[in-house]
């Protein structure tokens, strides 16, 4: 039936409101098989770089050490020729930071108070939501480049996080999501490069002249606004006990105790036929608090 696959990086803005992108493409397997063999080319191609990465090629420095602006140029315009070639769909996804840490961190276990953890869930949802509101029908693999923490975060939850999801968008998501390498998987350079530039974009408020090349015809886009913030808020400050959950070591514990029970049986969120889940939730993190 084939494949497609959703790959995304992230880009951080440190001014303003401190906005998180996690931008990227969709494209089938096949076509980004293909995609790898024309930008490992283009890459060797003189001046020769072994990977790109946006912000090394914005600054000159590393795979772009002693390199003219000219010749910067050249090279990001061909790299988003090979881009715009296989014809991906495009997608970003955003957060202020800054409302994310005033609103959700101070009542949240640490690794769901995580910008990443919830933008990398996001991107899920509105690309399988996208995908089956056109009658898709191939399921998804997503991607991500690495993030300290993060993977692991989400291997634990994510089971539980989908069952959310309708029957048929569920259907779509093949598997949990995987983080990669970006100087190894270069469908990641690619989604390096566009989220680099919408995130430059909205700290200048205005267009980059390469961004339209980035940019596939249908380009979605979606923002975590403040309003689902508070929601997530309020639903976290009403877990027992949130405060002994918020240290890097609670939430190590937590999550080793998780899945000790998950591999005796224990299903969230219902548990098994003779545990409930919220009764399960309390004794856990009780004992946790006791020890």
């Amino acid at each position: 039936m084939g494949l497609l696959q959703a790959v995304t990086d992230d880009s951080a803005s440190d001014v303003g409101d401190q906005r998180l992108f996690l931008a990227g493409y969709l494209n089938s397997a096949e076509k980004w098989a293909l995609f790898s063999d024309a930008w490992a080319e283009e890459l060797k191609a003189a001046p020769a770089i072994d990977y790109f990465k946006m912000a090394e090629a914005q600054n000159r420095r590393d795979q772009f050490k002693s390199w003219s602006e000219g010749q910067r140029d050249e090279k990001l315009s061909s790299l988003a020729r090979v881009i715009a070639h296989f014809k991906p769909l495009s997608f970003e996804v955003s957060v202020s930071r800054k409302e994310f840490f005033d609103i959700l961190k101070p009542v949240s276990p640490r690794g769901l108070g995580n910008p990443h953890f919830t933008s990398v869930f996001h991107v899920v949802s509105i690309l399988s939501r996208f995908a089956s509101s056109k009658g898709g029908n191939i399921p998804i693999e997503f991607i991500f480049d690495e993030q300290d923490g993060v993977s692991d975060d989400i291997d634990l939850f994510f089971g539980y996080m989908k069952r959310n999801f309708p029957r048929k968008v569920r259907k779509l998501i093949s598997g949990n999501p995987m983080f990669r390498d970006e100087k190894i998987y270069l469908p990641l350079q690619a989604a390096d490069m566009i989220a680099w530039h919408v995130r430059r974009e909205h700290e200048l408020n205005t267009e980059l002249p390469l961004t339209n090349l980035l940019r596939s015809d249908t380009h979605l886009v979606s923002e975590i606004e403040n309003e689902v913030l508070q929601r997530w808020a309020h639903h976290h400050s009403q877990l027992p006990a949130v405060k002994h959950l918020q240290s890097k070591g609670q939430w190590r514990d937590i999550k080793r105790e998780i899945a000790r029970q998950s591999a005796l049986g224990y299903i969230p969120p219902h548990g098994t036929r003779w545990k409930n889940f919220v009764n399960g939730a309390r004794e856990l993190i009780a004992s946790l608090i006791r020890r």
